[in-house]
């Protein structure tokens, strides 16, 4: 029933109403409704420190964000392999922001102990972050740039990744 009514809300709309909407995803069917955001989607975190802020709060700075959990093995050894990159784009003046998706206030707090991975640590729910950046899955990595909009790697595999930053940096 969703579907058809989906379905004939898409033909009756104009395609300006389409774009402007944020779909839920579509039941029934195997697969939710995808559409491309132009700008990362803000939420409030919880910082290491206790206190609140929301993505927004980054404005004006280039953020390499970084979900992650501590049970995901390939996130702890994302950081671990990728120290030295991780701490060029920091020194670049990268905010590299870590959030992890974990339930466990302390095993979050363990790992950054343990991990102890370049930047700076936050925690949310996974339910305030998985529609909106459609995480299916831990790692994920977006760039938000300084206005808030999702910036992308050059594809030429033999450019450095740190040029692409510096461009970023640069905008």
């Amino acid at each position: 029933m969703r579907l058809l009514q989906l379905l004939l809300f898409l033909l009756f709309s104009s395609p300006l109403t389409i774009l402007a909407q944020d779909f839920p995803p579509v039941e029934g069917i195997g697969v939710e409704l995808e559409i491309p955001k132009e700008f990362a989607p803000d939420f409030k975190m919880t910082m290491a420190d206790g206190s609140k802020k929301m993505l927004s709060d980054f404005k004006g700075q280039v953020v390499y964000l970084s979900f992650w959990a501590s049970w995901c093995k390939p996130c702890i050894q994302g950081f671990e392999k990728y120290r030295e990159m991780r701490e060029s784009m920091e020194a670049l003046g990268v905010v590299m922001l870590n959030v992890s998706i974990d339930k466990s206030d302390q095993k979050w707090r363990t790992a950054i102990q343990e991990v102890q991975p370049t930047g700076i640590h936050a925690k949310v729910a996974h339910d305030v972050v998985r529609l909106p950046y459609q995480m299916y899955s831990v790692p994920l990595y977006e760039i938000v740039g300084k206005r808030g909009q999702f910036l992308y790697l050059s594809e030429d595999g033999d450019r450095d990744i740190l040029d692409d930053f510096r461009g970023f940096l640069g905008e």
